[in-house]
C-alpha cells in the first residue's frame, strides 16, 4: 500500500533534483566562460574540500542516524535529534575556531598556495553550517515530506543562482563568488530548519545533560561512519588530486566537466530512487521481520530491472543530447564529452550498490559497510596512480569506474553471503 507513496515521492524528487542540476547547467557555461579551466580546477578541489571538513566535523551522526531513526517512536526521534545537535554544537565550535586561525597553513597543505585566507574562511563556514541544513533535509525525507524538502531545495537553488551571477558579473569576485552565494544559500535553509524546530516543540525534549551523558555514545558509535563517507568521497572524487598532482589543474577542470554530467545524473536519477526506495524498505523490512530474506530477493530484482533500463537510457539518451551537450559547453571543455558515458555506467553500478546495501544497512552491520568502501577507495586510488602519468584524463575515469563496478561487487557477494548464513 506504501508503494503508490513511493512512486509519488519518486517523481517530486525526481522533479526537484532535475529543477535544482538544471539551475546548475544554465550556470555552469557561464561560469566556464568566466573561468579557465585552471580556475575551474581550482574549484573543483575548493568544493570538495567542503565536502571533506563537512564530513568529518558532522562525526558520523548523521549516518548514525539513518540507522537509528526508524527504531524509534516520536519521541525517541525527537530526543535523539536534539542530542546529536548539542554534541555537534558543543564539540565543533572550537574546532572550527581552531580551523579559521589555521587557513594559510590549510592554504599550503591542501590547495598548493593557489588560494587565500577568505576563501578557505567561507568554505569552513559553509562546511560547518551544512550539518544543520542536511539534518533538517534528512528529517524531512524520514518523514516521507517530500513536497516541502524539494521545494526548500528549490528555493535555496534559486538563491544560489541569482547570486553567483550577480557576485560573478556586477562584484568579479572569480571563484569567491561561488563560494560566498554558497554561505547564503546554506544560511537561508539553517534558518527555515530554526523555525521548523521550534514550530515543531522539538526544543521541548531537549535534555542538556541526557545529551552530555549520551555524547561518547553518540561519537563513538558515529566515528565508524566517518571513513565510510571519507572512503566514498574518495572513490568518487579523490582521483582529481592525484590528476593534479600528476598532469596540471587544467586537466583537473576538463575531468570536473565529464564527471558533471555524472552528478547531474546522481542528482536527478540516484538520490531521487534512494530518497524515495530507501526508506520504503527500510520501513518495510520493520514491519516484516519474519520475512526479510524474500524481501530483500524482490528488492534485488528491482535492482536488476533498473540498471539495464538506466544502462539502455543512458545510451540512447547520451546519443541524442549530445550535440545539444557539444552546443552548450564552451570550446576548451567539449573535449570532456568523450568521457561521459564511462562515467554514467560508474554511477548505475553505484546505484546498484544502494539497492543491495539496504538489507545490511538494516542489519547495522556498520563495520563491513566501511571495509566495503575502503576496498574500493584505495584501489580507485591505487589505478589512479599506475594510469594517470600513462593515460591522463582517461586513466582517472578507467580507474573510477572498474572502483565503482568492484564496490558493488563486493556488496552484492556480501548481502549472499550473509542471507545464506541467515536461512
Amino acid at each position: 500500500m506504501m508503494l503508490p507513496n513511493v512512486i509519488k515521492n519518486f517523481f517530486i524528487y525526481a522533479f526537484g533534483a532535475f529543477f535544482l542540476k538544471g539551475i546548475s547547467v544554465l550556470l555552469a557555461p557561464i561560469i566556464m566562460r568566466i573561468l579557465t579551466p585552471a580556475d575551474y580546477g581550482l574549484l573543483s578541489l575548493v568544493t570538495n574540500f567542503i565536502a571533506i571538513v563537512f564530513t568529518c566535523a558532522g562525526l558520523g551522526m548523521r549516518q548514525l542516524l539513518s540507522i537509528e531513526y526508524f527504531h524509534c517512536d516520536e519521541l525517541g526521534k525527537k530526543k535523539i535529534i536534539n542530542d546529536m545537535l548539542f554534541v555537534y554544537v558543543i564539540l565543533m565550535i572550537p574546532v572550527f575556531i581552531l580551523l579559521f586561525f589555521g587557513a594559510n597553513f590549510i592554504n599550503k597543505l591542501i590547495f598548493v598556495g593557489q588560494a587565500y585566507p577568505l576563501l578557505i574562511n567561507f568554505c569552513l563556514l559553509v562546511a560547518f553550517l551544512k550539518f544543520f541544513s542536511e539534518l533538517f533535509f534528512q528529517i524531512l525525507q524520514y518523514a516521507g515530506k517530500a513536497f516541502t524538502l524539494t521545494a526548500i531545495q528549490i528555493a535555496a537553488a534559486c538563491i544560489l543562482f541569482g547570486l553567483n551571477l550577480s557576485f560573478l558579473y556586477l562584484f568579479g569576485w572569480g571563484i569567491f563568488s561561488i563560494v560566498a552565494a554558497q554561505f547564503v544559500s546554506v544560511s537561508f535553509v539553517v534558518l527555515i530548519a530554526a523555525f521548523f524546530y521550534v514550530s515543531q516543540l522539538y526544543y521541548a525534549h531537549l535534555d542538556i545533560n541526557g545529551a552530555l551523558s549520551k555524547s561518547f555514545f553518540y561519537v563513538k558509535r558515529g566515528l565508524p561512519f566517518v571513513p565510510r563517507v571519507l572512503f566514498a568521497w574518495v572513490l568518487a572524487v579523490g582521483d582529481r588530486w592525484v590528476l593534479a598532482k600528476y598532469a596540471t589543474l587544467a586537466d583537473v577542470g576538463i575531468y570536473s566537466v565529464a564527471d558533471m554530467f555524472g552528478q547531474l545524473f546522481q542528482i536527478v536519477v540516484v538520490m531521487p530512487v534512494v530518497y524515495a526506495y530507501i526508506p520504503y524498505m527500510m520501513n518495510k523490512f520493520a514491519a516484516n521481520k519474519k520475512n526479510l530474506i524474500s524481501l530483500d530477493n524482490w528488492n534485488l530484482k528491482n535492482m536488476i530491472i533498473t540498471m539495464i533500463f538506466l544502462i539502455f537510457l543512458v545510451s540512447v539518451g547520451l546519443v541524442i543530447c549530445k550535440p545539444i551537450i557539444f552546443i552548450l559547453l564552451p570550446q576548451k571543455y567539449r573535449v570532456a564529452i568523450q568521457f561521459v558515458w564511462s562515467l554514467l555506467i560508474g554511477y548505475i553500478f553505484l546505484l546498484g550498490s544502494y539497492f543491495a546495501s539496504i538489507f545490511l544497512q538494516f542489519h547495522k552491520h556498520i563495520y563491513f559497510l566501511v571495509f566495503a568502501l575502503l576496498v574500493p577507495a584505495v584501489f580507485n586510488i591505487f589505478l589512479n596512480i599506475l594510469l594517470v602519468p600513462h593515460y591522463n584524463i582517461w586513466g582517472c575515469v578507467i580507474a573510477t569506474v572498474l572502483s565503482y563496478i568492484f564496490y558493488f561487487l563486493i556488496i552484492i557477494l556480501y548481502n549472499l553471503y550473509i542471507k545464506k548464513k541467515l536461512q
